[in-house]
């Protein structure tokens, strides 16, 4: 007969055995900032991949271009942190966010790749990201669509309201 522990327990592990995480900065183009993300990007090193997001943020450029081809791992952590950085970009008037993966990488699961790939536009290089951010005619701010006619209720009483949204 075998026995097993199988009380919980926590694993410890040092500080120094955690992966390291270096992001930067930089302006390689007018109105652009890129964000290098290299190591691993999980819930003990985010708050440092968040804290330079919002610096990001406060350079006032409408593009920010976030690289993630050095990534070395990733757990939810990282499209949790991107996707909030989105947010507080597009509230801050800032107008697209570019991300760079490497397809061809296992460092970053699946998973995680196809939120990202939901929720931004994604290119294979820097390069690419960059002429992208040239050549957009994106708008600085993204309106909050309107609601422009009233439900139809009157006319469809079998069919659930119509709503007709328009970016303004």
């Amino acid at each position: 007969m075998i026995q097993i522990d199988w009380s919980p327990h926590a694993s410890r592990v040092s500080s120094a055995a955690l992966p390291a995480l270096t992001v930067t900065l930089s302006r390689p183009q007018p109105n652009t900032t890129v964000c290098t993300v290299i190591g691993a990007v999980n819930w003990n090193t985010q708050l440092l991949l968040r804290n330079v997001l919002t610096q990001a943020r406060h350079d006032d450029n409408t593009y920010l271009v976030i690289d993630l081809s050095a990534v070395t791992a990733m757990d939810s952590a990282g499209p949790y942190t991107l996707l909030e950085a989105r947010v507080r970009h597009h509230l801050h008037g800032g107008a697209s966010i570019a991300v760079i993966t490497n397809s061809n990488s296992s460092a970053i699961p699946e998973l995680q790749i196809v939120a990202i790939h939901a929720a931004f536009t994604v290119y294979p290089t820097l390069t690419d990201a960059l002429h992208a951010c040239t050549h957009s005619n994106t708008p600085t701010s993204h309106p909050t669509p309107q609601i422009t006619t009233s439900p139809d209720f009157a006319h469809r009483p079998d069919k659930r309201a119509i709503w007709h949204l328009h970016g303004a």
